[in-house]
């Protein structure tokens, strides 16, 4: 992770423990989202997770979110589906402009109707794996600046993070938000695995061990499965793809 992009982390991940403390609650992937709202003085947020090809509402924080997901889903585009397909961020200032609904002719009159006014997609993705997308919305259109931007993807990769560890069956405390290089201590065969893959991708061991987390999700199999197949070389990473 580049130092710009660690420090933008590092200041999301501050935002949510203090939200969290604020709050008396734990750390959540609803908390993470009703932050970036909050921080980033949007309207609302959807959190997508992708089955079969098609996004499924992990949550949403409002109607509106709710409706942009569903219809999505009904005509079959939009700034979500094309975030996930391309692996990169679709912002959107004005869903209203012309680019919009020539690009989402079906998604972007009803948008607009809807009382959305831009939208911003932030694909959460672990080398050529996709996990979900986070969308945020604005009833207004508006730019997103470079560093709100960042601060943005920022929120996606914590939330990513989170995803993953419920998935892998780790505790909350385990997120990373006091230490986002740490891996947690699990079994020495999971470590084990990580310092595998950490020089089969030529990386760090929070890239590794996020890349770990991200195969077991793809598969839907347990962490520790995952890793014994590491470890027994019948899986390895590429530096650029998933494992092979």
């Amino acid at each position: 992770m580049a130092s710009a992009a660690r420090g933008r982390f590092a200041q999301v991940r501050l935002w949510v423990a203090e939200r969290s403390a604020d709050l008396g609650a734990p750390v959540s992937v609803e908390l993470i989202c009703a932050t970036a709202v909050a921080r980033l003085r949007m309207s609302g947020a959807a959190l997508t997770m992708h089955r079969d090809g098609w996004p499924e509402a992990r949550l949403v924080t409002d109607t509106l979110g709710a409706r942009l997901a569903e219809l999505e889903v009904t005509v079959g585009e939009g700034p979500c589906l094309d975030a996930r397909r391309e692996s990169r961020p679709v912002v959107v200032s004005d869903l209203a402009a012309v680019a919009g609904q020539r690009r989402w002719p079906l998604f972007a009159p009803l948008a607009v109707e809807a009382g959305a006014g831009s939208l911003f997609a932030l694909p959460m993705c672990v080398g050529a794996i996709r996990v979900g997308v986070l969308v945020l919305h604005r009833v207004s259109a508006g730019r997103l600046g470079p560093v709100a931007l960042s601060e943005a993807l920022a929120f996606a990769e914590l939330a990513m993070g989170l995803l993953l560890d419920e998935q892998a069956g780790l505790p909350v405390a385990n997120v990373g938000i006091a230490d986002p290089d740490g891996v947690p201590l699990l079994t020495p065969q999971v470590h084990q695995a990580t310092g595998m893959i950490a020089a089969q991708i030529d990386g760090e061991m929070a890239d590794a061990f996020a890349r770990l987390r991200a195969q077991a999700f793809a598969d839907q199999r347990p962490l520790h499965e995952v890793a014994a197949d590491v470890v027994a070389r019948k899986l390895r990473f590429r530096q650029d793809g998933e494992g092979v």
